[in-house]
C-alpha cells in the first residue's frame, strides 16, 4: 500500500483564503452590476499598425453554444471541472445559468500593435472586459500585482490610474504594463503608451489620431462578433496572422513555401475585416485587402486559393469567394473546425 502524501496545512489555507476572497468580491459586486464596454478607438495611438476586437453580447447564441462547449469540457472526466476548487469556483459564477462561462457576457478583447519608424518587431497592447465577471476579474487584476517571490511589483501613480510595472515591462514587445480603467484591464508596451490610453480615456476620446486608420475604420461595420484594421510594415501581416493562429500559418507556410508566402504577402498594403461566429464550430470573415498593384491582387488570390486547400485538408476551411478590382481583393471566406479546437485545448490545458 502506497503511503499517503500528507497535506500541507498552508495548502488548505492558501486555497482557504482563495475561496473566501473570491465569495466576498463576489458578493461585494452588485448582482446586476456589468462593467462598461468601452470604445476601442480610445486605445489607439499614433504608432497604431492593427486593430483587433471581439465582442460578445449575452443574446449571441453562437458564442452561448461556444461557451457551453467549453463549459462541457471542463465538467468531463477530463475537464477541470472535477477539481473540487474549480467546481467550487465555477459553480458560485454559474448561478442559476446551465453555464458558469455564459455568465461572463458581456465581454470585449482588443489587441493594437504598434510600430514606430525604429521598431522591427509590433508592440502589443490589449485591452479585456469580462462584464459579466466583474469580482472575478478585480481578483485577478489584484494578482497581477505580485510577483512569484510574493513582493509587489512597483507602480507608478498617475493620479487617473495605476501602473503597474511587471516583471518584462522594459521589453516594449511583451506588454507588460498593466492598468486597470473602470474595470477594463488593459496592458501596454511602455509606461509612454500607457500614459497615452489613459489620458484618451480621461478626455472620452473616441476617434483615432491617425487619419488613414479613421477612413478605413469609417469603411467597415462594427457592429459584428469581431472586426479589425491592419496596415502592413515590416511584416506587420505575417506577425499578426501568426499571432492569431501559428499553427494554421505554419502548416500554410510549409505547403506553399515560406518565401512566397512573405513575398506575396508583403505586397499587402492594408487590410480590413468583419466577422461573426455562426455557430460554436464555423467563423464567417468578410475581408478586404489592398495591394500595391493589379498584378500582386492576382498574387494575393491564388496564394489564398492555395492556402484554403491547404487548410480543407485538416478541416479548417469552409467555403471561399473571392472579387477583385484593380489592387483591391474581398473575400468571403469560412473557417470551421473550432469546436474540436477548442475541446482539445481545454483537455489538454486543464
Amino acid at each position: 500500500m502506497s503511503p499517503k502524501i500528507p497535506i500541507q496545512p498552508i495548502h488548505l489555507l492558501k486555497t482557504g483564503l482563495f475561496l473566501l476572497l473570491f465569495t466576498a468580491l463576489s458578493l461585494a459586486d452588485d448582482s446586476t452590476s456589468r462593467l462598461p464596454i468601452p470604445e476601442p478607438k480610445i486605445f489607439l495611438n499614433p504608432d497604431t499598425v492593427s486593430l483587433f476586437v471581439i465582442r460578445a453580447n449575452p443574446d449571441d447564441d453562437a458564442f452561448r453554444s461556444l461557451f457551453n462547449t467549453a463549459w462541457e469540457s471542463l465538467a468531463g472526466p477530463r475537464g477541470a471541472g472535477q477539481n473540487w476548487i474549480y467546481r467550487t469556483i465555477l459553480d458560485k459564477v454559474r448561478g442559476e445559468d446551465s453555464s458558469a462561462l455564459n455568465s461572463l457576457l458581456p465581454a470585449q478583447f482588443i489587441r493594437i500593435d504598434s510600430m514606430d519608424e525604429d521598431d522591427l518587431e509590433p508592440m502589443p497592447t490589449t485591452a479585456t472586459t469580462v462584464s459579466g465577471w466583474p469580482g472575478l476579474q478585480a481578483l485577478w487584476y489584484r494578482a497581477q500585482g505580485t510577483g512569484g517571490d510574493g513582493k509587489d511589483y512597483p507602480t507608478v501613480e498617475l493620479g487617473d490610474a495605476t501602473l503597474i510595472l511587471r516583471d518584462g515591462h522594459d521589453n516594449p514587445t511583451t506588454g507588460r504594463v498593466l492598468t486597470k480603467l473602470d474595470g477594463t484591464i488593459a496592458s501596454f508596451p511602455s509606461a509612454k503608451l500607457a500614459r497615452y490610453a489613459v489620458k484618451r480615456w480621461v478626455d472620452e476620446v473616441k476617434t483615432s489620431p491617425d487619419q488613414e486608420m479613421e477612413s478605413l475604420l469609417s469603411s467597415i461595420d462594427t457592429n459584428h462578433h469581431t472586426y479589425g484594421v491592419l496596415f502592413n510594415k515590416r511584416g506587420s501581416v505575417v506577425n499578426f496572422l501568426r499571432w492569431l493562429h501559428k499553427g494554421d500559418v505554419g502548416k500554410a507556410e510549409a505547403a506553399v513555401g515560406k518565401e512566397r508566402f512573405e513575398r506575396v504577402t508583403r505586397q499587402v498594403e492594408s487590410m480590413t475585416w468583419e466577422g461573426d461566429l455562426l455557430s460554436d464550430n464555423e467563423l464567417q470573415l468578410a475581408i478586404r485587402f489592398r495591394t500595391t498593384s493589379p498584378q500582386a491582387r492576382q498574387e494575393l488570390n491564388e496564394l489564398l486559393k492555395d492556402v484554403r486547400a491547404v487548410l480543407d485538408e485538416y478541416g479548417r476551411a469552409g467555403k471561399m469567394e473571392s472579387t477583385g478590382l484593380d489592387n483591391e481583393l474581398h473575400v468571403d471566406f469560412r473557417l470551421v473546425g473550432h469546436k474540436g479546437m477548442l475541446q482539445r485545448y481545454i483537455q489538454d490545458n486543464f
